[in-house]
């Protein structure tokens, strides 16, 4: 394990893989949140499968409020030098534990969404689908604080697409990134704790043949004596000097 944070060093994985892959966190250039990844946090306890069944007003109180800051996020420099990267033929997939789809806002192409997204809310009877502004509408209309599907003879109570706390991953999301990851000759990790499985176990994948593993971000893991290089810091800076060496902006 070699500790750097020369962005040419980094620079030059990308430009000696066919193959980059690239796992992002919950919280792309900074560190995750401890209250959304802990088992004891706010998250865990009031937005969880168990909360969403047996106290559903309760639920929706905490888990809409929290969406809409969640949306109201905006792509930062990180996101968008990925995808100058991912434009220029360097990043090859972009597998995503984060739920805020910042990183297609940025003009990443199809990521991976292991954990979904708590933009979208969907009905599991019709298969209808609803936005933020139009769920918080059905909750403030609805005698109980619960917001239910309007299609015609339907009136089954909405979930959010993503993943919720004690809940199994979409299993398709998984399944692709497990094969995106099998075919990387090279795998950058970028502001992950690595600390929840399945995911956590992903950067497995590609060490068993012998790919470069490359670590970028604040909280060290359990892969550091695996990793070629480990970048112990906040992915912004050297993500973005690593875009402006080999996929400049135009001007």
């Amino acid at each position: 394990m070699a500790q750097v944070s020369d962005p040419e060093a980094l620079a030059a994985v990308f430009l000696e893989a066919e193959r980059a892959v690239v796992l992002t966190g919950l919280h792309l250039g900074g560190p995750e949140s401890l209250d959304l990844t802990h088992a004891h946090g706010e998250w865990a306890q009031r937005a969880s499968l168990e909360a969403f069944l047996t106290e559903p007003a309760r639920f929706w109180e905490y888990f809409h409020p929290t969406a809409l800051q969640i949306a109201a996020r905006r792509p930062g420099p990180a996101h968008d030098a990925l995808a100058r990267l991912e434009r220029a033929g360097l990043v090859s997939s972009l597998i995503t534990q984060a739920v805020d789809r910042l990183h297609s806002r940025a003009g990443s192409a199809d990521p991976v969404e292991v954990y979904g997204t708590v933009l979208v809310m969907r009905c599991e009877r019709c298969g209808e689908r609803y936005g933020l502004p139009e769920v918080g509408a059905l909750i403030d209309a609805s005698g109980d604080g619960v917001p239910r599907c309007t299609t015609s003879d339907c009136g089954y109570p909405l979930r959010p697409e993503g993943t919720l706390w004690g809940e199994a991953l979409p299993r398709r999301a998984v399944e692709r990134a497990w094969e995106i990851a099998a075919e990387a000759d090279a795998f950058i990790v970028l502001d992950s704790d690595l600390r929840t499985a399945p995911i956590s176990l992903l950067p497995s994948v590609p060490l068993t043949r012998g790919a470069p593993l490359v670590l970028v971000g604040e909280t060290p893991t359990q892969y550091d004596r695996y990793a070629r290089m480990v970048v112990r810091a906040p992915s912004t800076d050297i993500l973005t000097a690593v875009a402006d060496l080999i996929a400049p902006a135009p001007a």
